[in-house]
């Protein structure tokens, strides 16, 4: 049996095989595009389970700037100023990339609030780093415990914004100039205002 469109005639079978094709060519791309809201569902729900909870209060502790002579330790207080508490590793190429994007955008950030980048890492690894080397901003090392036990964060790039009571205001992966943009103005509710120049 064919089909017959205008001048053209076709077989049956051709034209129930097209047909079914594109039906099932459709039903993958619906597919395809549910699967991909789940999996940026799963990554938004994996950012808020990680490290402590927004409203908690964030933990002091031991930091030795990678610029300071000695190995004393200084006392990371969040308290008295807005605080951009990222945790980060030069080994993290999206780590790099975050430090990276933190040295275009703290000038602006500073004007409102202290910017500090926290790594476990060793001195040779940091020093092997452009990126972490050569920041202007103030970046420590810290025992590995604190990103682990005192922080929870097991994942890095991870950022903390902290209000001047100490309070976790918001938090999340930054993996770029975006996420760190995104986590400064997450909630309206939240009383700072930097005004970020794009260029």
């Amino acid at each position: 049996m064919n089909v017959a469109f205008a001048d053209i005639s076709l077989p049956l079978w051709l034209v129930v095989s097209q047909w079914t094709l594109l039906f099932a060519l459709g039903f993958l791309i619906i597919v395809m595009y549910r699967q991909v809201g789940l999996l940026e569902q799963l990554k938004d729900a994996g950012s808020e389970r990680e490290g402590l909870t927004v409203g908690e209060k964030a933990p002091s502790f031991d930091h030795i700037p990678i610029k300071q002579d000695t190995n004393d330790p200084l006392r990371f207080e969040p308290t008295e100023r807005w605080t951009l508490l990222a945790f980060a590793d030069p080994e993290c190429v999206s780590c790099e990339n975050t430090v990276r994007a933190l040295e275009r955008l703290s000038p602006k950030l500073r004007q409102t609030m202290r910017v500090l980048v926290v790594t476990r890492s060793q001195p040779p690894q940091i020093a092997a780093s452009d990126a972490f080397s050569t920041a202007s901003f103030a970046i420590s090392r810290i025992r590995a415990d604190v990103s682990y036990k005192v922080y929870r964060t097991n994942v890095t790039p991870f950022g903390y914004l902290i209000d001047p009571q100490g309070m976790i205001r918001a938090k999340g992966v930054i993996g770029d100039e975006a996420s760190i943009r995104n986590l400064v103005q997450k909630g309206n509710h939240v009383p700072i205002n930097v005004e970020f120049i794009v260029s």
